[in-house]
């Protein structure tokens, strides 16, 4: 008998960071497209609920760089709703700085966006997890770390930590029936990339690189993680699935 992985998010409580924008916008609007309540944060979006019939975003500003922000934030919704059925730990920051003139700074900038706040977010959301029914996280990745490009050393010290992370705890939460897995994707054709970084050579070397002919943009990443986030996937747990077109190839 087939899963039907619209229905099961009905009336679910998911969680997503850095959820104004790209990738994170596209998983927010999804599953409130079928049926859940998502609360989503950005450091610079607005305060506002969004109505998708049965489903809602609940947008709120939250620097998620900051311990204490993301605390409250996150204790504010396990207060409203008691649960959180999943996680997705999106929020990313994907600087181009050469190590030349990288500085601690900018070495705890990445490490606070990219990593410690999937840490923090994780552990101020395990109560809600516990007592939820998803019992699903999703970290993202990347592929940038994996294909060693330049000048992204800083950017790969917090997303390589991030897949340790997410195996190691999907083993300490299974017995919990708490499944922690990963999505990387490629370079995704996200208005951001597209407007700051991506040029018409860049397309082209994709093109050629990857083994499937096509640009790849948010609807070819969310399906992945709708996967990863349901009962289909309730076998699986520390995974790394990569969503790039067939560049790299495990």
């Amino acid at each position: 008998m087939g899963l039907n992985l619209t229905s099961e998010f009905t009336g679910r409580i998911a969680v997503v960071t850095g959820g104004s924008s790209g990738i994170g916008r596209a998983v927010a609007l999804e599953l409130a497209a079928c049926g859940a309540t998502v609360c989503s944060c950005s450091r610079t979006g607005g305060t506002d609920t969004e109505n998708y019939g049965n489903g809602k975003i609940i947008n709120a500003v939250c620097d998620l760089s900051i311990p204490g922000e993301l605390a409250q934030w996150m204790q504010s919704i396990l207060d409203r709703f008691g649960k959180v059925d999943y996680l997705v730990n999106n929020v990313a920051f994907d600087g181009r700085v050469d190590f030349d003139d990288a500085n601690e700074a900018e070495f705890e900038k990445f490490i606070a966006v990219n990593l410690r706040s999937a840490f923090l977010a994780s552990r101020a959301a395990l109560p809600g997890l516990r007592a939820g029914s998803g019992k699903a996280v999703v970290n993202l990745g990347t592929t940038n770390w994996m294909l060693g490009l330049s000048p992204f050393t800083l950017y790969s010290c917090a997303k390589s930590g991030l897949l340790g992370f997410t195996r190691a705890l999907a083993r300490e939460l299974g017995r919990e029936m708490i499944r922690v897995n990963m999505v990387s994707p490629g370079w995704i054709m996200t208005d951001k990339q597209l407007t700051e970084y991506v040029t018409e050579q860049d397309k082209a070397d994709l093109l050629r690189d990857q083994a499937l002919p096509f640009l790849l943009h948010e609807k070819d990443v969310v399906p992945v993680i709708k996967f990863l986030l349901s009962r289909a996937a309730g076998a699986m747990t520390g995974q790394n699935l990569v969503v790039d077109g067939g560049k790299l190839m495990q």
